[in-house]
C-alpha cells in the first residue's frame, strides 16, 4: 500500500502571514507618523530618531515575515518548486 503524502499547506501558516502583513501596514504607517512628528518637533539628536527607525524596522520585519510565509504557503499549495 502506498504512503499518503502529507499535506504541504497549513491554515495556521496562512493566518500568520495575513496577520503579519496587516500589522506591518499599521506599524509602518505609525512609524512614519512617529518619524515625521519627531522631525517636526526639532529632535535631530540620535535617540528619538533611533526609536522611530526601530518602529519602521519592526514594520519591515513583519512585512518580510508575511511575504515569506505567503510565498511558502502558495508554493506548497500549487506545488511550485521552492
Amino acid at each position: 500500500m502506498a504512503a499518503v503524502p502529507s499535506p504541504r499547506t497549513s491554515f495556521l501558516r496562512m493566518l500568520i502571514a495575513i496577520v503579519s502583513l496587516v500589522s506591518a501596514l499599521v506599524v509602518i504607517a505609525a512609524g512614519f507618523v512617529l518619524l515625521v512628528t519627531r522631525l517636526e518637533g526639532g529632535a535631530y539628536n540620535a535617540r528619538p530618531l533611533v526609536e522611530a527607525m526601530g518602529v519602521l524596522g519592526l514594520g519591515g520585519g513583519l512585512l518580510a515575515l508575511g511575504i515569506g510565509l505567503l510565498i511558502w504557503e502558495l508554493a506548497g499549495r500549487y506545488d511550485l518548486p521552492r
